[in-house]
């Protein structure tokens, strides 16, 4: 009874502060003439919309989402790895400042990316006496006080609800993933009845051999010191899809950040901003790969940030644990970081089969091309359901422990 005491405050908790989150997203910030359809509907705004639990579309009161929260984690993550003394040396809360100091940081940045790319759209005839430079830095002040907002509401849910931070990505999730499939370069698509049919059994089989892969792993036998073999049952398990759906998730981030660059009017029919536009396009062959490699990329590096070898062999080395027939320390840590590069490989190779071949057959077919962001939201998905599952799980199971 406790338990479900427990699973139904955590429930009202989400509940509660999704709907904080989805009502402020829906606040536009004033001062800004109506936005062009063809912006809402624009395929990659969708899909960092998704991925950061945010309104790209327009400039809203949490517009940014948790794209700041996400990129701050992921690089204090990385810093962490640094075995140094000063940085295992601080405590929680300085740990938490740290953190803070980097979201704030990043959404400043992404908020004047925002309003660089709204700028256009401002009506400055709103605003009297008030110069330009002003309204700008009102923007962003507002787009940066909603980030933070998010950070906060994120932390609140770790702690009181259920899911985590992921969990603010999802109804952002299911509310685009049919918009994804319909919205193309040209305009909205019209698709049939035998498309849809198609479309069903292929998300079917991707759903069925994902979840395999992903539930897949590689398991490290141990060697426990003091305990007889018989009872020695103990493996480091590395899965084949390491590094969750963290590429999908800031692939188009990264892939659209040189973008930013060509805004500049000064670099606009140059050379430069030829050689950009093709290489970070998803309608040139070039751009198509350099999205992959920058995929391919980011799944192995946070394939590392998720896996940690140095961690975990220098655990092993301090219990007195050790793999068979492998010297601790070093030799371990070299060990990991063979096996789990060569299942990055597989793993990333897949995460980015499934997203180029789509782009590579939409040159020509324009529906086909959709399917990339499809499937990766799909991916998505698959993983917040299922670290809900298990959390959800692990707390009904608590009631089955007792000390005596």
């Amino acid at each position: 009874m406790k338990n479900n005491k427990e699973i139904v405050k955590r429930i009202g908790w989400s509940i509660l502060l999704l709907a904080v989150v989805e009502f402020g997203k829906k606040i536009e910030v004033p001062g800004f003439l109506a936005i062009p359809k063809e912006e809402t509907q624009n395929l990659i705004l969708r899909f960092l919309s998704t991925t950061t639990g945010g309104n790209l579309s327009k400039p809203t009161l949490l517009s940014l989402g948790m794209g700041p929260y996400m990129t701050a984690l992921i690089i204090w993550t990385t810093i962490s790895m640094i075995d140094t003394d000063r940085i295992n040396n601080l405590s929680n809360k300085q740990r938490g400042y740290i953190q803070r100091v980097l979201t704030l940081i990043f959404a400043i940045a992404q908020g004047i990316a925002l309003m660089l790319k709204f700028e256009p759209l401002v009506d400055f005839k709103q605003f009297p006496g008030i110069s330009k430079f002003a309204i700008f830095c009102v923007v962003i002040m507002i787009l940066t006080t909603g980030a933070m907002f998010v950070s906060w509401i994120s932390d609140i849910n770790s702690e009181k609800g259920i899911g985590s931070q992921s969990l603010f990505i999802l109804p952002g999730l299911l509310s685009n993933l049919p918009a994804m499939l319909i919205s193309g370069q040209s305009g909205t698509l019209r698709l049939n009845s035998s498309y849809f049919l198609g479309l069903f059994v292929i998300t079917f089989v991707y759903i069925v051999i994902t979840i395999f892969l992903y539930n897949s792993e590689y398991r490290i036998n141990i060697q426990r010191t003091g305990i007889d073999s018989k009872f020695n049952n103990s493996y480091i398990p590395i899965r084949l899809l390491t590094a969750g759906a963290m590429p999908f998730m800031f692939a188009v981030t990264v892939f659209s950040i040189p973008q930013l660059l060509l805004l500049n009017e000064r670099w606009s029919n140059t050379l430069f901003s030829s050689i950009l536009s093709k290489l970070f396009s998803f309608n040139t062959v070039e751009g198509i790969i350099t999205y992959g490699v920058i995929l391919y990329a980011l799944g192995m590096g946070f394939s590392y940030i998720n896996v940690r070898p140095h961690d975990i062999a220098k655990h092993l080395k301090e219990s007195g644990d050790y793999i068979y027939e492998i010297v601790p320390g070093a030799e371990t840590e070299k060990y990991i970081k063979k096996k789990l590069s060569t299942i990055a490989m597989v793993g990333n190779s897949y995460l980015v089969l499934v997203s180029l071949i789509p782009l590579f057959i939409g040159l020509k077919v324009e529906i086909i091309a959709n399917l990339a962001f499809y499937f990766g939201s799909v991916f998505m998905l698959i993983i917040i359901l299922d670290t809900l599952t298990q959390e959800i799980k692990f707390i009904f199971s608590k009631r089955n422990y007792h000390i005596f």
